[in-house]
Parts: C-alpha cells; structure tokens; sequence
C-alpha cells in the first residue's frame, strides 16, 4: 500500500490527481438505473473500488500521521469526495470520513487498510429525529434508518441519548443490528436498524462535530455531480447541431448554461471555504458554523439547479434512462437532502444570524 507523504499543498494536488485516476475508467452505468425498478441496484457497496482506494493510499492519505497516514484530514477528504461524486462513486466514503474524523485512533489503522468499513446515520437532519437512540451505560436500544450499504459495511455510527439526557456518538457492530431494508433515490441501499441492548464499540461527544462534517462532505459529493453534469451539457450543447448551428450558439442556451457555470463555482467557493474553516477552527466557531451552512445551502440549492438545467439542455436524451445524465439527477436529489434540504439548513442560518449577528463594515 502506497502512502503519501509531501507538503499539505503538494498533498492535496496528489490526492486530487490520484484520486481522478482512480475515478476516471469508474462505470456510472454498471448497475442497472434506479429508474427501472423500486429495488436495491445491488445489495452491497463497490467492493472493488474499495480496495483500490485502500491499496493505492487513497485512504491513508486522508489520515492522521500518527497512524501513518498522509495527514491531509478535512481538505483531503474534501477533494476525494469532490471526485467521488462526480464518478458517482458506490461507497460509504462520507460516512467513513465522518467516522475517522471523530473515533478514536485505535480503528483508524483498519480503516486505512480498507479492512473496516464504516457507514453512519446521519441522513437525517436533528429537527426530524422523533425518537433517538438510547445508550445506558454500553448498551445501545432503538431504531434508526436511512443507513447507507447496512449489508456490506461493517460497523455503523449512530447518534444516541444517554440517561442524563446529553447527545452522544456510538460505533457499533452492524452484526449487533436487526436490518430491514430501504432504498434511496439513486437505487442504492440504505437501512432501518434495530439495536436491542447492542454493546458498542466506542462512545465519542461529537455529535455536532460529525453533523457539521456530513454536511461538508455531502456539499462536496453535491460539487462534484454538478460539476461533471456540467461538463457532460457542455459537451452536448457543443456538437448537437440544430438548424444548421450547434446548439451551444443560441443564445438562450447559452446563457442558461452560463448561469449553471457561476452555480458551480459558487458551490465549489463555499465549499473550501467550509473546509478550510473546518480544518482550522473547533466546529462550534460561529466562522466555521456559519461557512458549513452556507455551503451546505449552495451545494443543496446550486447542484438542483445545474442537473435539472443539464437535462433540459439535452432534451430528451436529459430523461433517457439508456444515457448516464440521469442518474446524476437522482444522486444529487439524494446527497441534496442528505443531514437536511436546503430550507431546513437555511432555519439553522436564521438562528446563526440571531445568535451571532454578521457585522457590517464600516
């Protein structure tokens, strides 16, 4: 297994490189479409893809050195994900990266070895959790859903309320779990788990931390989409050719696919933005908190726009399940709602702005 070892700049650049070699021969279309049938595409993740990114140090990259990683943390994982959307990558990387970055260090040698895989339950945003998880002493009780890949992951990381009533994080065994299934938008598996006095693994207060991580990290799988269905109009729009012109020369075509462009680089500005935040002050800053919000809010609102434009822009090749443009559709409606739509983090933004008013310049 490789390791990368150089600068956080030089870092970051190699992540991004490997990681575009490693996604770019990736089959978007290897499982049949979500759109014809309600059933799972397939029961487990991208196994294989798994383990290139473990063996070519993909994984370790994004480590703490102290675990013989590459130290690139937040703003590597950030990059891997940005790629990983845009390959529509089948695994639980987000939730694996919401994981290491808040367990401790003793798992993280078997997650860099692609050993340990874990998912989370952190679709959900906190205002829709009626009834959480209940952890007494090491036991954990209760019901969660919207689990990602709960057959082929190995341990899962669930929010909990202990006794005294304070919100904890719980890594558990997915073995110790009852699964029943669910299915998501992009024909992926998700499930409802079931814990009944389950011993857990660890107990970590990071609660916060990890929702404020999902959300970076699904505003980074939301840039990536969006990017490549961008790139993938702008390719159409160019050699489509109607009444003797391309299609890219109209001028109403172009200037939607214009306004799609400056989303992306909105979306992309917010996002390292939050990550640069993330990676250099405590979650609860009011800086980081409100640059996760407003990427989160981009990424959610922008992707909507540019997939739902990228497939007007190609007529109805947009909708035909035989070409990938679809999918792209039905991934960014997921990772859109993944930890909250837009509107609900936009109510974290309203309380942000009152708790902590943006002060103009004078």
């Amino acid at each position: 297994m490789t390791v990368l070892h150089h600068t956080v700049d030089d870092a970051l650049e190699a992540v991004g490189d490997l990681s575009e070699q490693v996604f770019q021969d990736l089959d978007v279309e290897a499982t049949r479409s979500p759109a014809y049938s309600n059933e799972a595409v397939s029961d487990e993740h991208d196994r294989r893809l798994w383990r290139t990114l473990a063996d070519t140090g993909l994984l370790a990259a994004v480590l703490p050195e102290t675990v013989g990683g590459g130290g690139t943390g937040v703003l590597g994982m950030v990059r891997l994900l940005t790629e990983a959307g845009a390959a529509l990558a089948r695994v639980p990387l987000a939730e694996t990266f919401v994981a290491a970055s808040v367990i401790g260090e003793r798992h993280l040698p078997d997650v860099m070895s692609g050993e340990l895989v874990i998912t989370a339950a952190l679709a959900a945003h906190p205002s829709t959790i009626a009834d959480p998880l209940r952890l007494t002493g090491q036991r954990l009780n209760g019901i969660t859903q919207l689990v990602p890949y709960p057959l082929s992951a190995d341990a899962v990381l669930v929010p909990a309320v202990r006794e005294d009533g304070r919100e904890v994080l719980a890594l558990v065994s997915l073995s110790t779990a009852r699964i029943g299934d669910q299915v998501t938008t992009t024909g992926e598996p998700l499930g409802v788990l079931e814990f009944i006095g389950a011993e857990v693994m660890e107990v970590c207060d990071s609660a916060d931390r990890s929702r404020a991580l999902a959300a970076l990290f699904s505003s980074a799988m939301l840039c990536g989409i969006a990017a490549r269905a961008l790139a993938m109009t702008s390719e159409y729009v160019s050699g489509r050719v109607q009444f003797g012109y391309p299609l890219a020369t109209f001028q109403g075509v172009a200037l939607r696919a214009a306004d799609r462009y400056i989303d992306s680089r909105a979306m992309h500005a917010a996002l390292w933005d939050a990550a640069r935040a993330v990676a250099e002050d405590d979650h609860t800053s009011p800086r980081v908190r409100y640059a996760v919000t407003a990427a989160k809010i981009w990424a959610a609102d922008g992707a909507r726009r540019v997939v739902s434009s990228a497939q007007h822009l190609h007529g109805g090749f947009g909708v035909d399940v035989t070409y990938p443009l679809h999918r792209y559709h039905a991934w960014a409606r997921y990772w859109e709602l993944y930890g909250g739509s837009a509107e609900a983090w936009s109510g974290d933004l309203g309380e942000l702005i009152a708790t902590y008013p943006i002060e103009e310049d004078e």
